[in-house]
């Protein structure tokens, strides 16, 4: 139950000061605690002291001013024990969410492939907050609660050990019944946060399809379904806090049981006169106290419980690698108030100018859970500056291979040389210098066209050159002027203000600036023009050869490889390969290709009579 806060230390450190100030603040509070109920009774035993004449006025108003004076000492280090102590529990919750997610950024992409995003989410918000209502528990009620009662336990066992000892029967009960319903607690903890993961996933995927289910009348369908899952979720909570509400006044009930004791033994003791009234009524106070207090014990152990049942599920977010050396920390080990997620990164990594050179040694790929490969056996060299155009059917591993030799997902066999250096050797920090990348579906964040461009905020005069001369090169520039904001322009969500071919060249432009200052070494490009129109994309083609070609300077040279169905841009290659099956079936030049009688002669022939079959009709 205890293991997973010694795995949090490191967070307890970040806030060492807090939990310091916060903790000498809860020991003075909860030690000095005893006084009010002791200086209560002196009070009354000095008042009752003046009404049989062995008491002046003066001893009763110093005894009232002592009771004044031990309820300060009291209550005056509680508001700074509060302040400090919520500080550091917000502060740790804040550092577990941005791990949490920065752990998600690190993840395998199979483990990504395999989570729902719902689950992600639900992991990296609620189970946080679980955790958080854990550790603020801990660090707390271990003075509140704990170190209150004990102070409590000790003044009474000063005042009469045998019968505090007969009124502390109860409660080694309630703490076995506390440990007993752990696992209850944990498990049905779990189950709630799995219902909740189960309901962000569906809530997120029925939104992000919200067109498919009105085009198809399914509206009501995906309603019921959400209110399904909604349903679900409130029954597992309801679950939880019945039975934590149900121990709760069995908890109570054990506490005060003692009560009924010392009303009957403590009486006794008055009339036989062992006993002052004043020290009865301090006594009873005393007991009463720890009873307000004391039955929270128990309670402590089950919001432990439920704090490690959330902890669970958060750590193998917490447990991967950080995937980036030399990256700034947003969050976590950073003193003080947590920076926003819009500080711009600093490049702590530089790398000589020029193309790189790429080689596949005997590459297998195999997408996690096929059961066949994407790419069998692999050998291609891809000289420094040179462009490679890659094609092939559907499925025949052109997307596969610019993700095996970008590292987005492990090989199974084989290497990827980058300059002559395995894959693997080059950090994710140089990678970002050396490559350049293009995927599928160009996915835009919310926010400008710079911001997307740069993935990163701001940016002044240079960062603006910089960032112009991308957009030139992914032929978007007439298109940023035309904007109403140029590059500040809103794009909105998922980029839907903007056209699907505007989409992909504001990724190109991003492709090419990731490396600014400078230039890429490598640009993988998949499949990139297939919502531009052939025009653009011979436009854009164009430049990119003229910028980055044999022609230009060789620190601005850049290796290209443009993986697509479409052959409009494959007169510009220096080279062709042509994949079938993940297997290499073609190599050679455009002109040597379409001249054969192989698989890329056909595609080429048959694209071309489409082309033309398209102009005939739009002539007509």
């Amino acid at each position: 139950m205890f293991a997973f806060l010694w795995e949090m230390r490191p967070y307890f450190r970040q806030v060492a000061g807090q939990l310091v100030l916060g903790s000498a603040a809860g020991i003075v509070m909860n030690t000095a605690v005893v006084l009010p109920a002791i200086l209560l009774g002196r009070a009354i035993d000095r008042a009752l002291a003046l009404e049989r004449g062995e008491a002046t006025a003066a001893d009763v108003g110093w005894a009232a001013l002592a009771f004044v004076g031990g309820t300060l000492l009291t209550e005056m280090p509680r508001i700074g024990k509060r302040w400090w102590l919520m500080t550091a529990n917000a502060r740790i919750r804040a550092n577990v969410r941005a791990d949490a997610f920065r752990g998600v950024l690190a993840w395998p992409m199979a483990d990504l492939q395999r989570t729902p995003l719902g689950d992600l989410m639900a992991r990296i918000g609620g189970d946080v907050e679980v955790l958080g209502v854990g550790v603020r528990e801990f660090t707390i009620e271990t003075w509140d609660t704990v170190l209150f009662s004990l102070s409590f336990a000790v003044a009474m066992l000063v005042f009469d050990p045998g019968l505090t000892l007969l009124a502390l029967l109860p409660v080694p009960l309630a703490m076995i019944l506390a440990h007993a319903t752990g696992r209850w607690v944990a498990s049905r903890t779990t189950r709630a946060r799995e219902a909740n993961a189960d309901l962000t996933s569906a809530i997120q995927e029925h939104l992000a399809g919200i067109r498919v289910l009105r085009l198809f009348g399914r509206a009501s369908a995906s309603v019921d379904r959400v209110a399904a899952l909604s349903w679900r979720f409130a029954d597992d909570n309801l679950s939880v806090m019945r039975l934590k509400g149900g121990l709760q006044p069995v908890y109570t009930t054990l506490m005060t049981a003692g009560v009924l004791l010392i009303v009957w033994q403590g009486s006794e003791r008055v009339i036989a006169g062992a006993m002052t009234v004043g020290t009865f009524v301090a006594y009873l106070e005393l007991f009463l106290r720890f009873v307000n207090r004391g039955h929270r014990i128990p309670q402590l152990v089950n919001s432990l419980q439920s704090g490690a049942a959330a902890y669970a599920r958060l750590r193998p977010l917490l447990a991967p690698a950080l995937a980036v050396e030399g990256e700034p920390r947003l969050a976590s080990f950073h003193p003080g108030h947590l920076a926003g997620v819009t500080r711009a990164l600093v490049r702590t990594v530089t790398r000589t100018a020029g193309p790189v050179a790429l080689s596949l040694r005997e590459l297998t790929f195999r997408y996690p859970g096929a059961a066949a490969p994407a790419l069998r056996g692999l050998d291609l060299d891809v000289p420094p500056g040179a462009f490679i155009g890659v094609t092939g059917p559907v499925g025949s591993g052109k997307s596969a291979l610019t993700r095996a030799i970008l590292g987005i997902y492990p090989v199974e066999s084989g290497t990827v040389l980058i300059n002559g250096r395995p894959l693997g050797e080059v950090t994710p920090l140089e990678r970002t210098g050396l490559m350049g990348y293009l995927p599928q579906d160009a996915f835009l964040f919310s926010g400008s066209v710079r911001e997307n461009v740069a993935l990163a905020p701001g940016g002044g005069p240079a960062d603006d050159a910089f960032l112009m001369r991308a957009v030139r090169l992914a032929a978007l520039e007439e298109d940023v002027r035309a904007f109403p904001r140029g590059l500040d322009t809103e794009i909105g969500e998922l980029g839907i203000r903007v056209s699907g071919g505007q989409r992909q060249r504001v990724g190109l432009a991003r492709a090419i600036a990731g490396a600014a200052p400078g230039y890429p070494g490598l640009l993988v490009l998949d499949d990139p023009f297939s919502a531009v129109d052939v025009n653009t994309e011979a436009c854009i083609v164009a430049s990119l050869r003229q910028t980055f070609g044999p022609d230009a300077p060789p620190a601005q040279r850049v290796t290209i490889v443009l993986c697509s169905h479409r052959l409009a841009a494959f007169p510009y290659a220096d080279a062709v390969v042509v994949l079938r099956e993940g297997r290499i079936e073609e190599t050679g030049t455009h002109a040597e290709l379409a001249a054969a009688e192989g698989l890329y002669a056909r595609i080429y022939r048959a694209q071309r009579a489409a082309e033309m079959t398209t102009v005939d009709g739009a002539l007509r």
